[in-house]
């Protein structure tokens, strides 16, 4: 997590194969997304090339690039860590 003033940059999410479809990468999400509303971030945004149907049922929602608040923006992983062809998505907070 990569937090930007009032915003929120989920950079990434791993757990070793060993340990998939035991939850924990649901609970990490769910431990990062209340960790940032605790903070008062208004929202979280990410890039992703392979979970945008993943990040949905966390309320997470396909956006614009240009939707993007600048400080999300001027982040290396949105300049130039992810790919143009990634899909950004963001998730409003209820800190807001």
């Amino acid at each position: 997590m990569e937090y930007c003033g009032e915003y929120g940059l989920l950079r990434s999410t791993a757990v070793d194969a060993a340990w998939r479809n035991r939850g924990i990468a649901r609970r990490l999400v769910e431990q990062i997304i209340a960790h940032a509303e605790a903070h008062g971030t208004r929202a979280l945004y990410l890039l992703t090339t392979t979970a945008e149907r993943y990040f949905p049922s966390f309320g997470f929602q396909a956006t614009a690039r240009d939707a993007v608040p600048e400080a999300i923006r001027a982040t290396g992983e949105f300049r130039g860590a992810c790919p143009e062809s990634a899909t950004v998505m963001r998730c409003s907070l209820s800190a807001a």
